[in-house]
This record gives C-alpha cells, structure tokens and sequence, in this order.
C-alpha cells in the first residue's frame, strides 16, 4: 500500500507517496530533496527533523531524549514511515 509524505526542506514542501520499506532520508535522497544527514547510524542528529502529522519508527536512537522524541522529533535515517500519511519538516526544529 502507497503512503503519501510530505516533507518540508529548506521552506520547500514536497509530495511523495512511497510503498517501499525505506527510512525518511532514503525516501528524500531517492527524490532529490538536499536534506541534511551525515553517519547514518543514529548517533549524530544531523538529519533531525519533526513530525508534523502520522508517525514513524525509529530503527535505532542513540542521542534523543523520551521527551525530544515525544516532540515528535525524529532521526530521519533512522524513521520508517508507519502510518498511511506522514509529514515531517527539517525547518520546524
């Protein structure tokens, strides 16, 4: 089943629907979206961002606190969408 995302980069929105089983960034990088990211192991918040609406998992969280990530702030190399419809920003941290 497609999930469509929004993602916020930059003060760009762009509109995407994915049925892959990919992280967020994977999901930006594959679209051209200049998001920031850096390890790709959890550990530098680089490629931090918010969740505006819908949810993700986190693969792996070494740096963000229980109270950051009930936030809804999120590692985007990290975040599987897990909901239908998702939109996150890297401006809104």
């Amino acid at each position: 089943m497609a999930k469509t995302v929004k993602i916020s980069c930059d003060n760009i929105e762009y509109s995407l629907e994915t049925s892959k089983d990919i992280t967020v960034l994977e999901l930006a990088l594959e679209n051209d979206i200049d998001a920031p990211y850096s390890c790709q192991g959890g550990v530098c918040s680089t490629c931090l961002a918010r969740v505006i609406k819908g949810s993700v998992t986190m693969d792996n969280n070494q740096i963000l606190t229980d109270e950051e990530v009930e936030e809804g702030l999120v590692l985007t190399c990290q975040s599987r969408i897990s909901s239908s419809h998702i939109e996150i920003s890297y401006d809104d941290i």
